[in-house]
């Protein structure tokens, strides 16, 4: 068994360097050219989240493509990885997909669009059917009839909305 180490948050270059088992001037080197900011200091010195600096220190990121909180953005990628990366995202939605994790918009939208017709119909013809089965007064139809187009002005409008959300993230 491995010697047991008090958990202390962040790691140091030196402790990565230990890890990796590398030099602490090479991991050093990889952090400060991948950008990758540190998330504290520790008696003096700079300590980071290992998720952040990983990618930098085994040297697949590529100087100044580690953004916010260790991420890499695909498009500061070289060519050939930028191709790679999304060859590979294609093969997990495709995986997703064929698992049901994963539901194409096209199958999302059709569903959506039968909900919502049906429910339309049903607020449509709900005042005729109460005024035919339960006998209702007009005045008691023309209340029914308001709620019911209320209820469909407010389904519309989240709609809507949604949908103008969906258009500003998709130009964003």
């Amino acid at each position: 068994m491995g010697e047991v180490r008090e958990f202390r948050p962040g790691w140091s270059i030196s402790r990565l360097a230990e890890e990796f088992g590398m030099d602490r001037k090479t991991v050093s080197n990889r952090i400060r050219e991948a950008g990758v900011p540190p998330t504290a200091k520790r008696s003096g010195y700079d300590v980071y989240r290992l998720a952040d600096v990983a990618a930098a220190v085994l040297g697949f990121a590529q100087p100044g493509a580690v953004g916010e909180g260790g991420v890499i953005d695909p498009r500061d990628l070289p060519p050939k990885d930028r191709k790679d990366y999304y060859q590979s995202e294609n093969e997990r939605l495709k995986v997703e997909v064929t698992m049901g994790t994963l539901v194409p918009a096209v199958e999302v939208e059709a569903d959506m669009a039968e909900l919502v017709k049906d429910v339309v119909q049903f607020l449509d013809t709900l005042p005729d059917v109460l005024e035919r089965k339960l006998a209702l007064k007009p005045e008691q139809v023309v209340k029914v009839q308001e709620r019911c187009d209320a209820v469909r002005q407010q389904l519309y409008e989240k709609v809507m909305a949604a949908e103008s959300d969906g258009d500003a993230r998709d130009s964003a």
